[in-house]
C-alpha cells in the first residue's frame, strides 16, 4: 500500500468511528436531512442516523473531499441515486458557502442512502 493510500484509509477509518457536530456546518442543510424513514439524520455521514459506526458513501466521499463542500463533491451522487448531493441537499447549483442559507431548505433527502 503506498502512502496516500495509507492517508485515504486512514481519513476514512476517523471518520467512519465518529460523527462530529461541527461537520454539519459545512454541509448544505444538514440539520435537515431525514432518512429513508422520514426521521431527521445528524449523521448524514453515517449509516446510523445519530452518527456512530461506519460511514455510509456519502461520509466517505466527504471525507476524500478534505471535509469541504467543493463544487466536485456537491455534484457527485454518493448514494447513486440519480440525484447529485446538491440536489439532495438543496444546492443544486453548488453555489452554497460555509454560514450561508442553502437555496432550498424544504425536502431535503438523504445524500448517503438510496432510498
Amino acid at each position: 500500500m503506498n502512502t496516500f493510500s495509507l492517508i485515504v484509509a486512514l481519513a476514512v477509518l476517523v471518520c467512519a468511528l465518529e460523527a462530529r457536530p461541527q461537520y454539519m456546518d459545512l454541509i448544505p442543510n444538514a440539520r435537515n436531512v431525514v432518512d429513508c424513514d422520514g426521521k431527521r439524520s445528524p449523521g448524514v455521514g453515517h449509516y446510523n442516523r445519530e452518527g456512530t459506526g461506519t460511514n455510509n458513501a456519502f461520509g466517505s466521499d466527504f471525507a476524500l473531499a478534505g471535509r469541504k463542500w467543493t463544487e466536485a463533491f456537491c455534484n457527485a451522487d454518493s448514494d447513486f441515486d440519480g440525484l447529485s448531493n446538491g440536489q439532495e441537499l438543496g444546492d443544486p447549483e453548488c453555489v452554497w458557502r460555509v454560514g450561508e442559507k442553502p437555496s432550498r431548505t424544504d425536502d431535503i433527502t438523504h445524500p448517503g442512502l438510496k432510498c
